[in-house]
């Protein structure tokens, strides 16, 4: 099986009462360009017995979630930086909306998915991944003068991926469907915005 594109990252909003999650508000992100989910685990944890290793542990610890998107509108902004968004007039009549980065940010847990189409003995699939737990840290600006061509500039998010507040401390749950239709209905109840 070989991984042959990318699709459709979803953010929620995470809540969590009394060990079960919810999750609110959620919307697609942006187009993907590129995702990577680097895991780290525990260092091996070995139990000797008998001379000899009876039982071993390496557990999940935390990870790093990487996205990049053709454009990052405000509205994901305000809600992947926990910024509440201002309507002000510019000029005498241009009405436009405002993110203002001060103290009263309070940068949320968020639910993640997103799809990954894969060929399969040359059959197309669609792996449906979603992370529990994510808190996304500000973007870097950066932008370069053109030139005489254009040299394409898209946003990158990075945030920690974390255990979610279950019993069982579940971080990703994921699904291989037969269509990106079916994929995106995974992604969508898991992130409770139903279909």
């Amino acid at each position: 099986m070989a991984t042959i594109g990318l699709r459709k990252p979803y953010i929620a909003k995470y809540e969590a009462t009394g060990g079960v999650v919810d999750y609110t508000l959620g919307r697609l992100l942006a187009k993907a360009i590129e995702f990577t989910a680097s895991i780290e685990s525990s260092e091996d944890n070995n139990l000797y017995a008998d001379d000899g290793i009876a039982e071993s542990d390496r557990s999940f610890s935390n990870g790093t979630l990487t996205i990049t998107t053709d454009d990052l509108e405000q509205e994901a902004s305000a809600m992947i930086l926990g910024i509440t968004p201002k309507s002000i007039t510019v000029g005498e009549e241009e009405d436009v909306t405002e993110l203002v980065y001060d103290d009263d940010m309070e940068t949320p847990d968020l639910g993640f998915g997103v799809i990954i189409p894969k060929k399969v003995k040359g059959v197309n699939k669609f792996r449906a991944v979603v992370f529990h737990k994510v808190k996304f840290s500000i973007p870097e600006d950066s932008a370069v003068t053109q030139g005489e061509t254009i040299e394409w500039q898209t946003p990158s998010l990075t945030g920690t991926i974390m255990r979610d507040d279950t019993e069982k401390r579940g971080w990703k749950s994921e699904a291989t469907l037969s269509t990106s239709e079916l994929a995106e209905t995974y992604i969508k109840e898991k992130l409770g915005m139903g279909v």
